[in-house]
């Protein structure tokens, strides 16, 4: 069955299959989650989000996203989209979070440490370092340009099939309002 999931504040809804993880629903629909997490191994934060409602539809809390988000991250209803599976039928509303967990360490600057090691460099490894970030750089961006479309088309693809739906619901409603002779 089918399980409606709907992406905050972007408002990016759809419609998924039980059995899926939280992260690939995002993934398919376009949402902005997830860049950076390690897929299933609840090594990050990076896929956090906050289940506005719908919580009795999902897996229960992992022992990975207990030790990342802490007793209190799961009081507030975070989960990680990784490790958590849609379970039930119903709608899901999910909110995407900048959450980073209260032990961290504060953030470095790590530019000025980067400058230096780069400004220590050959000339060669200088290019060949900056070819690896465009390279790496060029990849994102297409992995990007690629599920745009797709989420567009999945969105206009559910728009068209409810309006055939409604349709068909109101040409059945005239159907029975017309006397048979």
């Amino acid at each position: 069955m089918n399980v409606s999931v709907t992406f905050e504040p972007s408002g990016i809804s759809g419609l998924v299959a039980q059995g899926t993880y939280l992260i690939d629903a995002a993934k398919r629909m376009g949402a902005p989650l997830g860049v950076g997490c390690t897929r299933g191994k609840g090594e990050c934060p990076a896929c956090a989000i906050e289940v506005k409602s719908g919580a009795n539809l999902l897996s229960s809390p992992t022992n990975l996203e207990a030790k990342l988000l802490g007793a209190s991250g799961l009081a507030d209803s975070l989960r990680l989209a990784c490790q958590t599976k849609i379970e039930g039928q119903g709608e899901i509303v999910l909110a995407v979070t900048s959450y980073r967990p209260k032990e961290a360490v504060p953030p470095i600057d790590l530019s000025a440490d980067i400058e230096k090691k780069f400004g220590e460099l050959s000339l060669n490894q200088k290019i060949a370092a900056l070819l690896k970030f465009e390279a790496i750089t060029m990849s994102q961006a297409f992995d990007a340009a690629l599920q745009k479309p797709l989420a567009v088309g999945i969105r206009a693809f559910d728009s068209l099939l409810a309006r055939a739906r409604a349709a068909k619901a109101n040409a059945g409603t005239k159907q029975s309002d017309t006397p048979n002779r």
